[in-house]
């Protein structure tokens, strides 16, 4: 079906109607064409149903056709013109100045001291809060942050008892028990190893060995006691002629030396000096550069040493078995095998002895420095060398007198107190040589264990003790998960309780704080002058801070309160121009302009936020109808852009869908639809910035 646009819907626009009309020539000519056969068939049909010389009824039936009905739609023309971003809203005539007043702390009123009409001035108390038992509650709230405290340190200071660590090292050590359970009983079940049965042999060596070093010890304790029992009798016996001419010797000897000190160096001294000094030299040359022993000779002369100690070891297990049984033998046979470690050890000695020590050098060397310096002494002699001549001279005749008087009781004395010594390290030794021998029955009757293997006894000892330990380690591992689950659970039951302790203190500390700010902050003072507009409390009453109690307006001038949505208050500032619309100015725009926006606080006692914009007017002269006065209806447009030059198009014309925006139009008889760029859009006209051309016919809608 084909619409057809009747002339009355097209837009009233001169010029442009007749754009449109033209843009149209084609389809309107095939419309017409169309148009005319329809008429002319129908006419014909009826010039046939009516003819006056037919009788009766037509054996057809008369063709009928029904009108096509068009849409009626609205359209709109791209027009080029100004857009206007304006916010527009309703005020009200307000004093200049005005302020709801109120209580910054929540209290009782105590007495208020004006009422609506009343005129204040600045400073004036205007109402009081009770404050009688704000000391009181101020007390307990700082008793409260103390025992709130308190709490809080009491809840950090306990720790939690975590035996996580230590149940699990107890684990560990339980399963290092079991490992050498299990390994002991391995051992039970295998052949007893020949490592075993050497280890026990070498202890009964090495218990021999120690025994006979106790056994040695007590001789060596006795010989030293018999030379010491000499000694003291030798001591307490008087001087013979001997030693007393032994002394005069030493004394004649001393005297010699001491007139060799006086009378100075003599050249054979010096020249056996230097002598000695040469051949202290070619000892330490010789020591240096002797032929070294190569480490794998010491290396196999220790390897013999220790196979012969391995025959000796052998010969004293063969004779433990029952080998060897006739003395004779036994005894051949030992003696061979210590003489051939005693050779072993001899040849090892050897060879290490050919090797000179760092020791032995050191010393050469110092052998060397002590032959330089009594050539130096000879050489060049000093004071002192007479002075210890005289003083060996001194020496040698206190000896003389010495013996000539007898024993001293002092000596006699030392040389007994060391025979009780030796005496008590003999008895010592003796019990050395119990214990040895006890060593020795112990290392026995290891290698008779050892030689007869485990019983039954200690088969089933070992499974038990490997049945035990697993039980252990499943109790320990229990109760490891229980004491974590456990710590777990105290660790986080204390931090929500620290948390909520936490939380205590800092409430509490708040309400002291407010406590502290509602002492001396308990009036409502009028901030300028003005007048009592409202009043919404009276003594007694309780009130919540911040709660507006009265209105107070200036007497200075009259100004527009708008209140502006949150939305479009960031686009405004101070000082834009606004055009206002008043009843008792019918047709007349007014001037004024922003002085404030809205504020979030106030540092003046007792008043409230100021959530309003206020409008300075530029009033003109009074009506007849009247002036402006405080209460009136005022309508505000506040002109933020003003856009000239732009295409626009009724805000009906524009379509959108989803994300996407469009305008539809006629192209011919087809609607067609084009998206649109869009911009500034008012209550009425959209802003087009790409999409339309100017003159452009669009779909504005539905009639």
């Amino acid at each position: 079906m084909i619409d057809r646009i009747p002339a009355t819907e097209l837009p009233v626009a001169g010029a442009r109607r007749g754009v449109a009309l033209a843009s149209r020539g084609a389809s309107a000519r095939l419309l017409g064409r169309f148009v005319l056969g329809t008429v002319g068939l129908a006419v014909f049909s009826g010039l046939i149903g009516c003819n006056p010389l037919t009788d009766g009824p037509s054996p057809f039936p008369t063709a009928t056709v029904r009108p096509t009905a068009t849409p009626n739609r609205a359209y709109s023309t791209v027009r080029v013109g100004t857009i206007i971003d304006a916010v527009k809203t309703l005020g009200r005539v307000v004093a200049a100045q005005e302020a709801d007043l109120n209580f910054r702390n929540t209290g009782r009123i105590r007495d208020v001291f004006v009422q609506p009409g009343n005129l204040v001035t600045a400073g004036q108390v205007l109402a009081e809060l009770d404050q009688r038992d704000l000391p009181w509650q101020l007390s307990r709230a700082r008793l409260g942050v103390r025992q709130a405290e308190a709490r809080l340190e009491a809840s950090v200071a306990r720790q939690v008892v975590d035996t996580v660590q230590v149940d699990e090292l107890a684990v560990q050590s339980a399963a290092v028990q079991l490992a050498g359970a299990k390994l002991a009983q391995s051992r039970l079940d295998a052949d007893v190893p020949d490592a075993d049965v050497l280890d026990a042999r070498s202890r009964i060596a090495s218990a021999r060995s120690a025994l006979d070093t106790a056994r040695f010890a007590i001789r060596a304790r006795d010989a030293d006691l018999a030379v010491k029992q000499a000694e003291l009798a030798v001591k307490l016996m008087p001087p013979n002629a001997q030693e007393i001419g032994r002394a005069r010797l030493e004394i004649e000897i001393a005297r010699v030396r001491l007139a060799q000190a006086e009378a100075g160096p003599r050249a054979e001294d010096i020249r056996a000096a230097e002598i000695l000094v040469d051949q202290e030299r070619t000892r330490l040359a010789r020591l240096t550069d002797s032929s070294p022993v190569r480490a794998e000779d010491i290396a196999g002369g220790r390897l013999e040493l220790l196979r012969a100690e391995g025959v000796l070891t052998r010969v004293f297990a063969d004779i433990d078995a029952g080998l060897l049984v006739a003395a004779v033998p036994r005894t051949s046979a030992i003696a061979s095998a210590r003489n051939g470690v005693d050779v072993a050890r001899n040849a090892l000695e050897k060879l290490m002895a050919t090797v000179p020590s760092a020791t032995e050098i050191e010393a050469q060397r110092a052998s060397i420095r002590l032959a330089e310096i009594a050539l130096e002494r000879l050489r060049s002699p000093q004071t002192f060398d007479a002075e210890s001549a005289r003083v060996a001279v001194k020496v040698a005749e206190a000896r003389l007198a010495q013996l000539l008087a007898g024993p001293n009781e002092a000596e006699i004395s030392s040389i007994r107190a060391q025979i009780s010594a030796i005496e008590l390290a003999r008895d010592g030794a003796k019990g050395a040589v119990t214990v040895a021998e006890a060593n020795l029955q112990a290392a026995e009757s290891r290698l008779a264990f050892v030689l007869e293997g485990p019983n039954r006894f200690d088969r089933d000892d070992a499974a038990n003790r490997i049945s035990a330990l697993q039980s252990q380690i499943t109790a320990l591992k229990d109760r490891v998960d229980t004491n974590r689950q456990a710590a777990d659970q105290a660790r986080t039951i204390a931090t929500f309780d620290q948390e909520t302790l936490r939380r205590a203190v800092a409430q509490a500390r708040l309400d002291v704080s407010n406590f502290e700010d509602q002492t001396g902050d308990v009036r409502i003072v009028a901030p300028f002058p003005g007048r009592i507009t409202r009043l919404a409390a009276r003594p007694g009453d309780t009130v919540q801070a911040f709660f507006p109690v009265m209105n107070l307006s200036s007497l200075e001038g009259v100004v527009v309160k708008a209140d502006i949505s949150e939305a479009d208050v960031p686009r405004l500032q101070e000082g834009m121009p606004v055009d206002l619309t008043l009843d008792i100015y019918p047709g007349q725009l007014i001037r004024g302009r922003i002085i404030s926006l809205p504020v979030s606080t106030t540092e003046r006692v007792g008043a409230a936020p100021d959530r309003a914009t206020r409008i300075a007017v530029d009033w003109p002269a009074p009506t007849p109808l009247g002036r402006p006065e405080l209460g009136m209806l005022a309508r505000v447009q506040i002109t933020l852009l003003s856009k000239p030059g732009v295409l626009l198009v009724p805000n009906t014309a524009i379509k959108v869908v989803g994300k996407r925006k469009f305008i539809e139009y006629m192209d011919g008889d087809i609607r067609r639809s084009r998206n649109v760029e869009l911009g500034i859009q008012t209550d009425t006209d959209t802003e087009v910035l790409s999409g339309v051309q100017p003159g452009m016919v669009v779909i504005a809608g539905q009639n």
